[in-house]
């Protein structure tokens, strides 16, 4: 097996073990938006979106609770889970 799919098969199951532990331990999830207002543009339509919206759409259609702050709260102990979007740039 080449290295590239090695990498990507690890990080499907990293992805997934994330996924299936969110779900049956009904986590508390942060979405920490810190990528400076940064937007792309979506090719399913949804026009020009931030760049936290696939991650939020991923937790929505697995019906996962989340938050999503564009500050990054001073205790993070109510959370057990924290993604971060940094954006295509980050400067800030």
């Amino acid at each position: 097996m080449n290295r590239k799919k090695y990498i990507r098969r690890v990080v499907a199951l990293a992805a997934m073990l994330i996924a299936v532990s969110a779900v049956s331990l009904s986590a508390e999830i942060l979405l920490w938006d810190n990528d400076n207002y940064a937007t792309i543009y979506d090719p399913e339509g949804a026009g020009i979106v931030g760049c936290e919206y696939a991650i939020e759409k991923a937790f929505n259609n697995l019906t996962l609770s989340y938050t999503t702050l564009s500050y990054l709260p001073t205790n993070l102990s109510d959370y057990d889970m924290l993604f971060i979007t940094l954006g295509h740039w980050c400067f800030g």
